[in-house]
Protein backbone atom coordinates (compact mmCIF):
# COMPACT_ATOMS: atom_id res chain seq x y z
CA UNK A 1 0.00 0.00 0.00
CA UNK A 2 1.40 3.35 -0.93
CA UNK A 3 1.15 7.43 0.43
CA UNK A 4 -1.29 7.95 -1.59
CA UNK A 5 -3.58 5.39 -0.99
CA UNK A 6 -2.81 5.58 3.00
CA UNK A 7 -3.98 8.84 4.00
CA UNK A 8 -5.92 10.49 6.29
CA UNK A 9 -7.36 13.92 5.68
CA UNK A 10 -6.19 16.43 7.79
CA UNK A 11 -9.57 19.00 7.24
CA UNK A 12 -12.90 18.72 6.32
CA UNK A 13 -14.33 21.09 3.59
CA UNK A 14 -14.81 24.68 5.01
CA UNK A 15 -18.37 25.71 3.66
CA UNK A 16 -17.97 29.66 1.95
CA UNK A 17 -20.13 32.15 3.71
CA UNK A 18 -23.08 32.03 1.33
CA UNK A 19 -22.92 28.01 1.56
CA UNK A 20 -23.04 28.29 5.56
CA UNK A 21 -26.33 31.02 5.12
CA UNK A 22 -28.17 28.25 2.78
CA UNK A 23 -27.24 25.31 5.62
CA UNK A 24 -28.63 27.59 8.11
CA UNK A 25 -31.63 28.78 6.57
CA UNK A 26 -32.82 24.74 6.06
CA UNK A 27 -31.47 24.30 10.09
CA UNK A 28 -34.46 26.39 10.94
CA UNK A 29 -36.84 24.72 10.17
CA UNK A 30 -35.50 21.21 10.99
CA UNK A 31 -33.03 19.54 7.97
CA UNK A 32 -34.66 16.51 6.38
CA UNK A 33 -33.11 14.49 3.83
CA UNK A 34 -34.56 15.52 0.99
CA UNK A 35 -32.83 18.89 1.55
CA UNK A 36 -30.01 17.50 0.28
CA UNK A 37 -31.46 17.85 -3.10
CA UNK A 38 -32.02 21.17 -2.80
CA UNK A 39 -31.76 23.51 -5.53
CA UNK A 40 -31.00 26.46 -3.98
CA UNK A 41 -27.65 28.46 -5.03
CA UNK A 42 -26.04 27.73 -1.61
CA UNK A 43 -26.85 24.33 -1.40
CA UNK A 44 -26.01 23.26 -5.11
CA UNK A 45 -22.50 24.84 -4.77
CA UNK A 46 -21.72 23.36 -1.55
CA UNK A 47 -22.05 20.30 -2.79
CA UNK A 48 -19.72 20.84 -5.69
CA UNK A 49 -17.44 22.35 -3.75
CA UNK A 50 -16.95 19.15 -1.36
CA UNK A 51 -17.30 17.03 -3.93
CA UNK A 52 -13.87 19.03 -5.61
CA UNK A 53 -12.28 19.30 -2.20
CA UNK A 54 -12.84 16.13 -1.33
CA UNK A 55 -11.57 14.33 -4.11
CA UNK A 56 -8.15 16.28 -3.86
CA UNK A 57 -7.87 15.81 -0.15
CA UNK A 58 -8.45 12.16 -0.82
CA UNK A 59 -5.39 11.88 -3.39
CA UNK A 60 -8.21 11.32 -5.92
CA UNK A 61 -9.46 7.58 -4.18
CA UNK A 62 -12.36 6.35 -2.89
CA UNK A 63 -13.11 6.85 0.98
CA UNK A 64 -12.82 2.43 1.16
CA UNK A 65 -10.94 0.83 -1.56
CA UNK A 66 -9.02 3.93 -2.05
CA UNK A 67 -8.76 2.89 -5.27
CA UNK A 68 -7.87 5.85 -8.10
CA UNK A 69 -11.12 7.31 -9.58
CA UNK A 70 -10.58 9.32 -13.03
CA UNK A 71 -12.66 12.52 -12.60
CA UNK A 72 -13.39 13.11 -16.22
CA UNK A 73 -15.14 9.62 -16.44
CA UNK A 74 -16.24 8.28 -13.75
CA UNK A 75 -17.16 11.19 -11.33
CA UNK A 76 -17.12 10.11 -7.66
CA UNK A 77 -19.87 9.86 -5.55
CA UNK A 78 -20.56 12.05 -2.62
CA UNK A 79 -20.91 9.84 0.25
CA UNK A 80 -22.22 10.28 3.53
CA UNK A 81 -20.40 8.41 6.27
CA UNK A 82 -22.97 8.11 8.42
CA UNK A 83 -27.01 7.55 6.98
CA UNK A 84 -28.43 10.67 6.03
CA UNK A 85 -31.96 9.12 6.26
CA UNK A 86 -31.54 7.86 10.21
CA UNK A 87 -29.49 10.69 11.28
CA UNK A 88 -30.62 13.98 9.06
CA UNK A 89 -28.80 16.29 11.50
CA UNK A 90 -25.86 15.56 9.88
CA UNK A 91 -26.84 15.83 6.25
CA UNK A 92 -24.66 19.01 5.47
CA UNK A 93 -21.65 18.43 8.23
CA UNK A 94 -18.57 18.29 6.06
CA UNK A 95 -17.01 15.84 8.71
CA UNK A 96 -19.57 13.21 7.60
CA UNK A 97 -19.23 13.59 3.94
CA UNK A 98 -16.40 12.50 1.45
CA UNK A 99 -16.41 10.66 -1.89
CA UNK A 100 -16.23 7.30 -2.83
CA UNK A 101 -16.84 5.32 -5.88
CA UNK A 102 -20.02 4.10 -7.05
CA UNK A 103 -19.67 0.42 -5.94
CA UNK A 104 -18.78 0.72 -2.40
CA UNK A 105 -21.21 3.18 -1.60
CA UNK A 106 -24.01 1.27 -3.60
CA UNK A 107 -22.71 -1.27 -1.33
CA UNK A 108 -22.40 0.63 2.15
CA UNK A 109 -26.16 1.77 1.18
CA UNK A 110 -27.64 2.28 4.74
CA UNK A 111 -25.72 0.30 6.84
CA UNK A 112 -25.40 1.75 10.72
CA UNK A 113 -21.79 2.39 10.56
CA UNK A 114 -21.87 4.21 14.24
CA UNK A 115 -20.47 2.38 17.34
CA UNK A 116 -23.57 3.99 19.64
CA UNK A 117 -26.52 4.64 17.01
CA UNK A 118 -28.61 6.57 19.64
CA UNK A 119 -25.22 9.30 20.13
CA UNK A 120 -26.43 12.86 20.00
CA UNK A 121 -23.27 14.37 19.02
CA UNK A 122 -21.30 13.74 16.00
CA UNK A 123 -18.18 11.21 17.37
CA UNK A 124 -14.90 13.18 17.19
CA UNK A 125 -12.51 10.09 17.02
CA UNK A 126 -12.14 6.90 15.63
CA UNK A 127 -14.29 4.95 18.05
CA UNK A 128 -16.90 6.48 17.10
CA UNK A 129 -16.95 4.69 14.22
CA UNK A 130 -17.50 0.80 13.25
CA UNK A 131 -16.21 1.50 9.45
CA UNK A 132 -12.71 3.56 8.49
CA UNK A 133 -13.37 7.00 8.45
CA UNK A 134 -10.83 8.94 5.83
CA UNK A 135 -10.77 11.62 8.49
CA UNK A 136 -9.98 9.63 11.70
CA UNK A 137 -8.19 6.60 10.54
CA UNK A 138 -5.38 5.60 9.19
CA UNK A 139 -6.00 3.21 6.33
CA UNK A 140 -3.39 0.33 6.88
CA UNK A 141 -3.52 -0.18 10.92
CA UNK A 142 -7.34 -1.49 9.60
CA UNK A 143 -6.49 -3.07 6.09
CA UNK A 144 -3.72 -4.44 4.60
CA UNK A 145 -3.25 -5.63 0.64
CA UNK A 146 -1.78 -9.15 0.02
CA UNK A 147 -0.02 -8.97 -2.97
CA UNK A 148 -1.34 -5.43 -3.26
CA UNK A 149 -4.36 -7.18 -4.40
CA UNK A 150 -6.43 -8.69 -1.78
CA UNK A 151 -7.75 -7.16 0.53
CA UNK A 152 -7.57 -8.57 4.40
CA UNK A 153 -9.09 -7.02 7.98
CA UNK A 154 -6.18 -6.99 10.44
CA UNK A 155 -8.40 -5.30 13.25
CA UNK A 156 -12.64 -5.32 13.59
CA UNK A 157 -13.23 -2.01 11.43
CA UNK A 158 -11.03 -3.12 9.03
CA UNK A 159 -12.84 -6.56 8.51
CA UNK A 160 -16.50 -4.67 8.92
CA UNK A 161 -15.18 -1.93 6.43
CA UNK A 162 -14.46 -4.97 3.87
CA UNK A 163 -17.64 -6.65 4.52
CA UNK A 164 -19.70 -3.08 4.02
CA UNK A 165 -18.11 -2.58 1.08
CA UNK A 166 -17.75 -5.76 -0.31
CA UNK A 167 -14.20 -4.95 -0.73
CA UNK A 168 -13.90 -8.97 -2.11
CA UNK A 169 -15.03 -7.94 -5.32
CA UNK A 170 -13.60 -9.63 -8.26
CA UNK A 171 -13.82 -6.64 -10.27
CA UNK A 172 -11.81 -4.67 -7.31
CA UNK A 173 -8.78 -7.28 -7.36
CA UNK A 174 -8.83 -7.42 -11.43
CA UNK A 175 -8.02 -3.19 -10.93
CA UNK A 176 -5.22 -3.67 -8.60
CA UNK A 177 -3.34 -6.76 -10.71
CA UNK A 178 -3.92 -4.31 -13.73
CA UNK A 179 -2.68 -1.77 -11.14
CA UNK A 180 0.08 -3.67 -10.46
CA UNK A 181 1.44 -4.83 -13.76
CA UNK A 182 1.95 -1.06 -14.58
CA UNK A 183 5.10 -1.69 -12.40
CA UNK A 184 8.97 -3.34 -12.96
CA UNK A 185 10.08 -6.79 -12.74
CA UNK A 186 6.98 -8.12 -14.17
CA UNK A 187 8.74 -12.29 -13.81
CA UNK A 188 8.44 -11.34 -10.18
CA UNK A 189 5.53 -9.95 -10.40
CA UNK A 190 3.82 -12.64 -12.19
CA UNK A 191 5.22 -15.11 -9.44
CA UNK A 192 3.54 -13.19 -6.58
CA UNK A 193 -0.18 -13.57 -8.88
CA UNK A 194 0.09 -17.33 -9.30
CA UNK A 195 0.78 -17.25 -5.57
CA UNK A 196 -2.58 -15.38 -4.67
CA UNK A 197 -4.49 -18.08 -6.74
CA UNK A 198 -4.08 -19.93 -3.87
CA UNK A 199 -5.70 -17.84 -1.50
CA UNK A 200 -8.69 -16.44 -3.31
CA UNK A 201 -11.21 -18.39 -1.85
CA UNK A 202 -11.29 -16.31 1.35
CA UNK A 203 -10.68 -12.79 -0.49
CA UNK A 204 -12.61 -12.62 -3.36
CA UNK A 205 -16.47 -12.92 -4.22
CA UNK A 206 -15.65 -14.90 -7.43
CA UNK A 207 -12.20 -17.33 -7.49
CA UNK A 208 -12.80 -18.78 -10.72
CA UNK A 209 -13.05 -14.97 -12.91
CA UNK A 210 -10.07 -13.77 -10.36
CA UNK A 211 -8.13 -17.23 -11.37
CA UNK A 212 -9.03 -16.94 -14.78
CA UNK A 213 -7.84 -12.70 -15.49
CA UNK A 214 -4.54 -14.02 -13.54
CA UNK A 215 -4.09 -16.59 -16.04
CA UNK A 216 -4.48 -14.88 -18.94
CA UNK A 217 -1.90 -12.72 -17.90
CA UNK A 218 0.57 -14.93 -17.50
CA UNK A 219 -0.05 -16.65 -20.91
CA UNK A 220 0.11 -12.79 -22.28
CA UNK A 221 3.18 -12.81 -20.18
CA UNK A 222 4.80 -15.90 -21.20
CA UNK A 223 4.18 -15.02 -24.94
CA UNK A 224 5.51 -12.04 -25.02
CA UNK A 225 9.04 -13.30 -23.26
CA UNK A 226 8.98 -15.89 -25.97
CA UNK A 227 8.32 -13.34 -28.98
CA UNK A 228 11.41 -11.78 -27.10
CA UNK A 229 13.74 -14.36 -27.09
CA UNK A 230 13.10 -15.31 -30.72
CA UNK A 231 13.49 -11.91 -31.85
CA UNK A 232 17.22 -12.30 -30.23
Amino acid sequence: MNEQEDFIVAKPYTPTEEEKKAIAELETKGIVPKDWNSKKKGIVSFKNNLRDDMYDKQNKRCAYCRIHVPKACDPMQREHIVYKNDHPQWTFLPENLCVSCFWCNDWKGTTEVLTDPQTVDYPKASEGFKIIHPLYDRYSEHIELIGDVLYRGKTDKGIFTIETCHLYRVDLAEERVDMKMLADNKGSIIAELIGLTKLSDSYVDDREKFNKIVTGIVEKYKKGQAKAESAQ
